[in-house]
């Protein structure tokens, strides 16, 4: 889908999933970021935006979510994709054979939202071919070429750094069906405070 806009993205942008709710903060961070002047690096850099861990797990069940090593510096130096994280009452915990890991829930965790520059379409560009190149023959009904996958490989192989940006925003997502009515509710105290308005491009 990125590369597709390929032609019409010429300043830096944000990828992100387009049926999650990120919140106001992470824009501004990423928005930031972006339109920081750019430092001279070796490497290419982008960034992504960080949740914490407790501010994106459902009441209803355990969640994947990609969760990251950040250095003293903010910088990105691993992300591992963890499954089944669940909500505790004091805090969180990985399920996996039947025992219970407690994980730090103020842990920040990728959500998918990134900032990314014009260059780092000719490096997807690049690892996209070698995907159909190598990939796709041996699995070309259900093979991914996932944006977070490719970075993080090129993070492993030293051609990239990833600088990674703290919000506090709550992340909504419906994983379970339960979780319709609490986001619902959600949006709705968000109208009553004021954070968004019902007519919500009016003020444009």
């Amino acid at each position: 889908a990125v590369l597709a806009a390929k032609k019409v993205l010429d300043e830096p942008f944000i990828v992100i999933n387009a049926d999650d709710y990120y919140g106001k903060e992470a824009y501004a961070e990423a928005f930031r970021e972006l339109t920081k002047e750019e430092e001279k690096s070796d490497k290419m850099q982008i960034s992504m935006v960080g949740f914490v861990l407790k501010n994106t797990l459902s009441e209803n069940g355990g969640v994947t979510r990609g969760v990251c090593k950040v250095d003293e510096n903010q910088m990105l130096t691993k992300i591992v994709e963890t499954s089944n994280i669940v909500k505790t009452e004091t805090g969180a915990a990985v399920l996996a054979d039947g025992k219970e890991e407690i994980i730090n829930a103020d842990t920040p965790v990728s959500m998918n939202m990134w900032g990314l520059t014009p260059d780092f379409l000719t490096t997807l560009g690049d690892g996209f071919q070698e995907f159909f190149e190598k990939e796709v023959p041996g699995n070309p009904l259900k093979a991914e070429f996932l944006i977070p996958i490719f970075i993080g490989e090129q993070l492993e192989q030293g051609k990239m750094s990833v600088k990674v940006l703290k919000t506090n925003d709550t992340w909504y997502g419906m994983t379970y069906h339960e979780d319709v009515a609490a986001v619902k509710d959600s949006f709705k105290k968000m109208l009553e405070n004021g954070v968004y308005k019902a007519d919500l491009f009016c003020d444009l």
